[in-house]
């Protein structure tokens, strides 16, 4: 009887212990996710919020902490790869910055304080994946991203600036908040995944918000990406075996970013034109992108192989190609962080795209075409693309693993 209840408690116990072990890995997960959410993608503007970059930095030094007490899930063999070139663009990233530092002003601790916010998504989702709580990590993102989001577009509609003034709303700009908009759509289409469910009701509706966001927010790069993501989502099956491919990402990439520096002349062939005119309602020069294309290869020719830090980004955008960025994806990369950092992106790419292959989340994958088609006329190669990036190795298709 005596040893029955000794087993009895040995049972009891070692559950109870599984069990805390498990909601610890499940909190961790849930901060580091806020965390990184605040820290890449949400930017207020000061107005709105004083000291909100003082709490960023906080958020940053937390989710450093974090990483060091859970270091051990980040040396397993099967991510090694992946570490090894995280580690190495934070380098680079550093090094383009630190070169700079004399443009931006820029002390050690905010260049690191820099380096954290770009490469959080890939530490968050990491960890999210070894502790096997990668779906809590998606409901977590997709919590947040509904919830600023609401709270945007009651902030721009209450006020009037949706529409109006572009670069005064809660979250920053048109191209904040419209993207933020994609970013759920694509979120919830992978939590359709793994109910079996490709599309239903409330996918539609996102979709559908986001696509009036684009519009009413005068965001047409963000409007195309809505019809651009819903139709690579829709019909990926029948080009599956061609966008698993690397090789085609990366010639995607190179085609669609230097296309309009190479040749301008494609804007006035006839169904080029049509569309630019009829439906994007732009005038053939793209709102000026043509004229900023020019300068831009100036740009990219003064400091080609580190950049100029992405602090700079914008100051140099300014000064050199008379414009407020690029407009354009990969030349905003090596603006930033030059051919070197350009490089370790898109071989991130390539390993994240060879972890997942057999079991990779469509939604995500048709976001990362999707930034990729779009960055031919705008800069959405960043944060957004390092996460899909993330979400695409370390998330997989819950209906393709059962």
């Amino acid at each position: 009887m005596e040893r029955k209840r000794t087993v009895e408690y040995i049972i009891v116990g070692g559950v109870r212990r599984m069990c805390m072990v498990v909601r610890k890995k499940q909190l961790i997960t849930f901060i580091m996710t806020v965390l990184m959410f605040h820290l890449s993608f949400i930017a207020f503007r000061e107005e709105y919020f004083v000291g909100f970059l003082k709490i960023q930095r906080y958020a940053a030094i937390a989710l450093i902490g974090l990483v060091f007490i859970n270091i051990n899930a980040f040396i397993k063999k099967e991510n090694c790869l992946i570490n090894i070139i995280l580690i190495l663009l934070s380098v680079s990233m550093g090094y383009s910055s630190w070169m700079n530092k004399d443009l931006s002003g820029y002390g050690l601790i905010n260049i690191i304080f820099s380096v954290v916010k770009t490469v959080a998504p890939l530490i968050a989702l990491e960890y999210a994946c070894e502790v096997k709580e990668e779906k809590t990590a998606i409901r977590v993102l997709f919590a947040c991203t509904l919830i600023y989001c609401f709270i945007a577009d009651v902030h721009g509609f209450s006020t009037g600036f949706i529409g109006q003034n572009k670069s005064n709303l809660l979250l920053g700009n048109k191209f904040n908040l419209s993207y933020l908009h994609i970013f759920s759509v694509a979120l919830y289409a992978n939590i359709c995944e793994e109910k079996t469910k490709k599309v239903n009701t409330t996918l539609i509706v996102l979709w559908g918000i986001a696509f009036f966001i684009a519009i009413t927010s005068t965001c047409t790069t963000a409007a195309v990406a809505c019809g651009l993501f819903a139709v690579l989502y829709l019909f990926q099956e029948k080009f599956e075996k061609i966008i698993l491919n690397p090789i085609v990402a990366i010639v995607m990439i190179l085609f669609c970013d230097s296309l309009l520096f190479i040749n301008s002349a494609i804007l006035t062939w006839g169904p080029i034109n049509s569309f630019i005119v009829n439906f994007l309602h732009e005038d053939t020069t793209l709102t000026g992108r043509m004229m900023i294309y020019q300068n831009v290869l100036k740009l990219l020719m003064m400091n080609p192989w580190f950049g100029f830090g992405a602090e700079n980004n914008y100051a140099m955008s300014h000064t050199v190609a008379m414009g407020m960025n690029t407009q354009n994806g990969l030349a905003d990369i090596i603006v930033s962080y030059g051919v070197v950092g350009a490089c370790l992106i898109l071989l991130l790419m390539i390993v994240s795209l060879l972890k997942r292959k057999e079991d990779y989340s469509r939604s995500y994958m048709a976001l990362m075409y999707t930034f990729i088609i779009v960055s031919m006329v705008e800069i959405t190669l960043g944060n957004y693309f390092l996460i899909t990036l993330a979400l695409l190795a370390f998330v997989e298709n819950g209906n393709r693993s059962n």
